[in-house]
């Protein structure tokens, strides 16, 4: 039995397949995980708890949420299965983005959502990088924060005519982007693979575990009540509340709002199955040469890139580079989990010595059908809500505000996203397959847009 497994964490399909080789790659093996500060003090639920509003899942989203509606004074208590940031909020790389996903630009947004939502949905996701850091300066998290920007280069000089279009939608919104030219683009990467890039200053990066462990502390500073080790069994409707729980107790609210994204082990079935769980493997390499930082990311930015296969990569405060991404083939993946990502950064980054995956880890991100977030009705005061899909940090955090200011009753400003039935997947079970799977034809597809460009 895994290390994750004896909490309650049911393995996906693609992990059982590769025979779930979660220990060598688990969440106190992560770089973030060996750094971060503690998290506060807390504890299970223990017999029966009141609140206001009932928030089950201690990632972004759910504190995000709590910290809010406890500032704007309204009793919240917090159901985390298992620590702050255990699932997808304290695995990823770090990035801090404030748009949406490629594709999904402000015009898109308008013409699905409708004018006003869409717009909204943009400007809420666009301020999340200024408002992540604004919370960690204020209170005084220590998350290795840089807000140097965050960019996007694209890797065939084809990739030009929508890179101006993505700048242009953006600095229609008020958005402070760039567009670097061919030699701005290497300068900054490091890579002479890239054409150009699109570059957003507000973004950056920071340690993403340790940002969680401080948004609950700062949320239990406001007085939300943080129960840990406390996985939610089941909710029901009892006259006019909600009756959540735990193996331990039972925590009664006016409210409830369901941020588990796909850890949710089966307490929403059809919300968590609008999604579809991708893992990702994430490496940390060796501390480097602190000289390299002039020829690789000189200005401490973090980058990626436009290939459906997409490099990402970034720097730690201790000179280190982290990277990763998906496996196509999720047999044997422990091993490759360690070596692929960084085979590929030393073929963009050939003046990178030979590097070494002292740390090692994976995570789940959940993403909707269509990649827009979702905040999905369970019943009378009970939601559910999708809101990663690959932009966790700032996309979260600023929904969490968005929320708790709703929930609270005190916005004059509508939700940046309309409430919707839960609408999974078909057969929701192979969904986790379905990245992996689709994988080498998008490899080919990146193979093929590089050859054309030559």
């Amino acid at each position: 039995m895994t290390e994750i497994a004896h909490r309650g964490y049911r393995p996906t399909l693609w992990e059982r397949l590769a025979g779930a080789p979660l220990p060598s790659v688990s969440f106190q093996s992560s770089f973030w995980h060996a750094t971060a500060p503690e998290g506060p003090r807390t504890g299970p639920l223990a017999g029966e708890e009141r609140c206001d509003v009932a928030v089950v899942g201690g990632g972004y989203l759910g504190f995000s949420t709590a910290l809010h509606l406890a500032e704007a004074g309204v009793d919240v208590a917090v159901l985390e299965a298992d620590e702050p940031g255990f699932g997808a909020s304290g695995r990823n790389t770090g990035f801090v983005v404030p748009n949406l996903i490629t594709g999904l630009d402000p015009k898109l947004m308008r013409e699905t959502l409708g004018e006003e939502t869409g717009e909204l949905l943009c400007r809420t996701v666009g301020e999340g990088a200024e408002l992540v850091f604004e919370l960690i300066r204020r209170h005084g998290i220590d998350a290795q924060a840089r807000q140097t920007g965050w960019m996007q280069p694209i890797h065939t000089p084809a990739k030009r005519a929508w890179l101006e279009d993505r700048v242009t939608q953006w600095r229609d919104l008020g958005r402070p982007v760039e567009m670097l030219d061919r030699d701005a683009a290497v300068y900054e990467t490091g890579s002479t693979a890239y054409h150009g890039a699109f570059l957003d200053p507000g973004g950056g990066h920071i340690n993403p575990l340790a940002y969680v462990r401080g948004l609950a502390r700062a949320a239990v500073d406001q007085g939300v009540r943080v129960f840990t080790g406390s996985r939610a069994t089941g909710f029901e409707r009892v006259g006019d509340v909600w009756r959540v729980r735990t193996d331990g107790g039972t925590l009664v609210a006016d409210r409830l709002l369901l941020t588990t994204n796909i850890t949710g082990n089966g307490l929403a079935p059809k919300a968590e199955g609008t999604q579809f769980p991708i893992t990702l493997f994430q490496v940390a390499s060796q501390p480097l040469d602190p000289a390299l930082r002039a020829t690789v990311l000189p200005n401490d930015r973090c980058s990626a890139d436009t290939r459906k296969d997409l490099i990402a990569y970034r720097w730690t405060w201790d000179n280190r580079i982290v990277t990763g991404g998906l496996l196509a083939n999720p047999f044997g993946s422990t091993e490759r989990g360690r070596t692929h990502h960084i085979g590929r950064l030393q073929k963009l980054l050939p003046q990178l010595p030979p590097l070494v995956a002292e740390y090692a880890w994976q995570g789940r991100l959940g993403a909707a059908r269509d990649f827009i977030p979702r905040l999905m009705e369970l019943g009378p005061s009970a939601w559910s809500a999708i809101a990663c899909n690959g932009r966790g940090i700032a996309m979260t955090t600023a929904l969490g505000r968005s929320f708790a200011q709703w929930l609270a009753g005190g916005s004059n400003e509508g939700l940046p996203m309309p409430i919707t039935k839960p609408d999974p997947v078909a057969l929701p079970g192979l969904a986790s397959l379905a990245f992996s799977v689709w994988l080498p034809w998008n490899r080919r597809v990146d193979a093929k847009e590089l050859r054309d460009a030559k």
